[in-house]
């Protein structure tokens, strides 16, 4: 178990070093923090440009750090536009393949829809003719059962 011990400061207790007397001239200080904060038309313009800042951080990083950064930077660009290039190429020999085998696959599938439907249409009118003309007497489709 931890025991805890308070520790008294020495320096702490001792008085502060400074004037002695009270003749304090509060007309020697200005009170600059609020000067600044105060005044709103101050508008503060940078003398250098966002890119001068940057290049000013490479002498803050030191050179072996710079030379590992770049070659890690360089490996990664290239990496990724060798991915972006080939995933192109596939993306492109993938759609026209699929274009090449679905649309005439798609053409024929539509086609043979449209000729089951003429189909129904036909045994529906066939059905249809049956039913208004029953196969009786001499006269149209029923004298041909007839024989």
């Amino acid at each position: 178990m931890v025991q805890l011990e308070e520790v008294e400061d020495q320096d702490l207790d001792q008085a502060q070093t400074g004037p002695i007397d009270d003749t304090y001239d509060s007309a020697d200080y200005e009170d600059t923090d609020s000067e600044l904060s105060d005044d709103d038309d101050v508008a503060i313009t940078p003398q250098e440009s966002l890119s001068d800042r940057i290049l000013a951080l490479r002498d803050i990083i030191p050179p072996r750090t710079r030379r590992f950064l770049s070659s890690t930077l360089n490996t990664t660009f290239s990496a990724s536009k060798s991915a972006a290039w080939l995933g192109g190429k596939g993306l492109w020999v993938f759609s026209t393949g699929a274009l090449m085998l679905m649309v005439p696959f798609a053409m024929a599938t539509v086609e043979e829809q449209q000729f089951v439907e003429q189909e129904k249409m036909e045994k529906a009118r066939e059905g249809t003719s049956e039913i208004v003309m029953p196969g009786g007497g001499g006269q149209g489709v029923g004298s041909v059962r007839g024989l």
